[in-house]
């Protein structure tokens, strides 16, 4: 595990002042958004576990494969849904944080931005639609490029 590093929602998930779980039932963990208090008026949000489009990294993982055209294809796609669904969030100064697991390939894992608090519950709000289209995006995405999914079949 060495070689493995965390996302930020792992590494602040202990310091947050509040925490939801959403489900999303297309992926194979569910998503979260936390809240930390920075400050007297400010907030860190933290879009953390987000769905991540099959192919998103796939430049940083297996930059060979971009040289075939449906590889290439599929991770366009993915960054542009990336970038569609980070619309939510253009009032925000957003990043986001990635995980390297043992493979070591990188994942995108978090969104992350800080508010001021009477811009909150809106943020949340942004939050919330941010995961759902992000995982209704990313779900349409694994069908198209005949990927695999987790399904509400699937626990039938």
């Amino acid at each position: 595990m060495a070689n493995r590093s965390s996302n930020r929602s792992a590494k602040l998930e202990d310091e947050a002042d509040v925490r939801y779980d959403i489900d999303t039932p297309f992926t194979s963990h569910d998503a979260k958004i936390l809240l930390i208090a920075r400050g007297e008026d400010e907030v860190e949000i933290i879009v953390g576990d987000i769905p991540e489009p099959s192919g998103y990294n796939l430049d940083k993982n297996y930059p060979d494969l971009l040289e075939q055209e449906e590889e290439m294809q599929r991770n366009a796609v993915a960054e542009w849904i990336i970038e569609e669904t980070t619309k939510l969030f253009s009032e925000y100064d957003w990043e986001t944080s990635e995980y390297k697991s043992n493979n070591p390939n990188y994942h995108l894992r978090d969104i992350y931005f800080t508010c001021r608090k009477d811009e909150l519950d809106e943020a949340v709000m942004a939050a919330k639609k941010f995961i759902t289209e992000l995982e209704e995006k990313a779900l349409m995405h694994a069908k198209k490029f005949d990927r695999t999914y987790y399904s509400p079949r699937d626990e039938l």
